[in-house]
């Protein structure tokens, strides 16, 4: 664990995938502050849960269009929101996808090959750093994946 800057790394994040959002046309809203914040965290645990979220997006959520990653400060924490405006997640998944091999129907379409391992390790993986994750889903308004991580000061 290190002193890093989130933004950079949400930077670099959503740039890793700026060709392939290029490609499907998506448009992208990025939302990240001058100011850097800080977190203590794992550079690389950070790019996978990042990474994760930002593909799954893309892979369940570009019939919406749009692709988005925000970065909030809240009073001592940092949220970093990725989101999309597509079909969304049913409310009766909710408090399920983030378990060890659970799927919905449409991960199990051979276009989208889910496993139902990434949002259980994206999860395991925050919440080693002390972090939250919680999901918000309104099906074709938004889908919003939000990391939550105590911001340090030095």
């Amino acid at each position: 664990m290190s002193r890093l800057s989130i933004n950079e790394i949400c930077r670099k994040n959503i740039l890793e995938y700026y060709h392939l959002l290029h490609s499907k046309g998506l448009r992208v809203e990025v939302d990240i502050p001058n100011i850097n914040h800080y977190i203590l965290g794992n550079e690389g645990a950070l790019n996978r849960i990042f990474s994760n979220l930002i593909s799954n997006a893309i892979r369940y959520g570009s019939d919406g269009g749009v692709i988005g990653l925000t970065i909030r400060e809240e009073l001592e924490t940092v949220a970093i929101d990725i989101w999309d405006k597509g079909k969304g997640i049913e409310e009766v998944h909710l408090n399920r996808v983030f378990e060890r091999l659970y799927t919905l129907d449409d991960a199990r379409n051979p276009e989208f090959q889910g496993s139902g391992l990434g949002l259980s390790i994206t999860k395991r993986l925050v919440e080693t750093m002390n972090g939250e994750i919680h999901l918000y889903s309104k099906p074709f308004e938004k889908t919003i994946f939000t990391c939550i991580f105590k911001k340090i000061t030095y």
